[in-house]
């Protein structure tokens, strides 16, 4: 009697533990519209010229660029709804209903994070009615709560940046600053407990909550590697997470059905740099970032690949000069005051001969990093994207980053230095129904 019973209840708890798990698969996607980490939403309503809801209505939203399609319908408040869609440019929607004149919308723009909202109006048959949304015409995303900005492609390829280190437009969100020791993002003047997602896989640094590879390192994906990200200062939903600062939620680019290319090459030496007023002499720098991306499909509509790939090679070699009598020597050993008595004078004139001693101590910082992604849509129900990304740091003596210290820290407190960061990503998009999706991330 025990060992029947032992196993019904085992058979239970199994069941009840594939029922839950189903329940939470499908929970998230129920949610009307809802835009998840590294995507976005168009939803809308339609009626007719009287403003009654107009249920029953054919919507189809597609991007032909990536090759998506969505066949949907109005439900009995003329409600229709688009989640999980990749930002990007160039969503059409069209709406038909007997009896009335075909609706149809070009050009829209889903940016990350954003729930397009459309109030669409159906004319009688009579009519002929077609509606051009470009990117100039803004859209209202109604079920945004939260304090957000989203830096575009545009403007990732178009404005200044030192380094090509792409975080660094996040700086262009109001309340955004650096903090004066690291120069790690500062939400509201605290910095840290910040979350960083790359479409929408958290890659934070978990020690310190900050972009992995922290400042030290020019950039932890390429700056051609990114397609546009959102800054979250306050208000963001809980499927973010674990965030007490903000949000910076990144998303990489994919290939179309249009082959596209970029390649650079980005040099810098002292010698095109002006000397800063206040110092003595101009420091020893040369940097070299080259690199290059290309996407496009490998069956039109089905199959696409982008794959970039950057390199940087820079020399900087830290000047240590003495100039505290309280020094270290090379080998770290602290060389203490001998008591003998001495004049003011007599002190200003050995820190004055001090001055006279320093060395170069050779800095290279040489990093290598590649993306790659392929986006598989076998039909219209099912979406599959696979990326990953390698970076790899190193910097000999580059523990110390100071142009010039003048302290024996050059020499006595240095060191190499490496950061290596790796993650990948496999995402499956399914179409249950015309308004319910599901999204499995790795």
């Amino acid at each position: 009697m025990y060992l029947p019973h032992l196993r019904s209840l085992r058979l239970l708890k199994k069941t009840i533990y594939l029922i839950c798990g189903v329940v939470c698969l499908l929970a998230a996607a129920a949610a009307h519209a809802q835009s998840l980490a590294g995507l976005g939403a168009i939803n809308g309503t339609v009626r007719d010229a009287t403003g009654a809801v107009v249920p029953g209505a054919a919507v189809v939203v597609s991007n032909p660029s990536l090759g998506i399609r969505r066949n949907l319908e109005t439900n009995e408040a003329g409600l229709f709804a688009a989640p999980s869609l990749p930002p990007a440019t160039g969503y059409q929607v069209t709406v038909n209903k007997s009896g009335f004149a075909p609706w149809e919308a070009k050009e829209i723009q889903v940016l990350v994070g954003q729930n397009v909202t459309l109030d669409i109006t159906l004319n009688v048959q009579a009519q002929v009615q077609e509606i051009t949304v470009t990117e100039s015409t803004p859209v209202v995303d109604q079920l945004k709560t939260g304090v957000s900005q989203v830096v575009e492609s545009r403007d990732i390829m178009n404005l200044p940046i030192n380094g090509r280190r792409v975080d660094s437009f996040v700086l262009l969100t109001p309340g955004v600053t650096e903090d004066g020791t690291f120069g790690l993002v500062t939400f509201r003047g605290v910095p840290g407990g910040n979350a960083f997602l790359t479409d929408g896989n958290d890659t934070t640094q978990g020690y310190y909550n900050e972009n992995a590879g922290r400042t030290r390192i020019s950039s932890n994906m390429s700056q051609d590697a990114v397609q546009e990200f959102q800054v979250q200062s306050s208000g963001f939903a809980a499927e973010f997470g674990r965030a007490v600062g903000g949000v910076i939620n990144t998303v990489t680019k994919s290939g179309t059905n249009d082959i596209h290319g970029t390649g650079f090459w980005f040099f810098r030496n002292q010698d095109f740099n002006a000397r800063d007023r206040y110092a003595t002499f101009n420091p020893p720098e040369r940097r070299n970032q080259a690199g290059g991306s290309i996407g496009g499909p490998i069956q039109r509509d089905r199959l696409f690949y982008f794959f970039n790939g950057e390199i940087t090679r820079r020399y900087f070699p830290l000047a240590s000069s003495v100039t505290n009598p309280q020094l270290f020597t090379a080998t770290g050993e602290f060389i203490g005051a001998c008591g003998a008595p001495a004049t003011p004078q007599q002190c200003q004139n050995a820190i004055d001969y001090f001055k006279r001693f320093f060395g170069q101590v050779e800095r290279n910082a040489d990093q290598n990093a590649v993306f790659g992604k392929l986006d598989w849509r076998p039909n219209d129900r099912h979406a599959l994207a696979l990326s990953g990304n390698i970076m790899n740091w190193f910097s000999p003596n580059g523990i110390q980053t100071q142009a010039t210290l003048n302290t024996g820290a050059g020499v006595g407190n240095n060191g190499d230095s490496s950061v290596r960061t790796r993650f990948a990503r496999l995402s499956h998009t399914w179409l249950l129904a015309p308004s319910l999706v599901n999204e499995a991330r790795f």
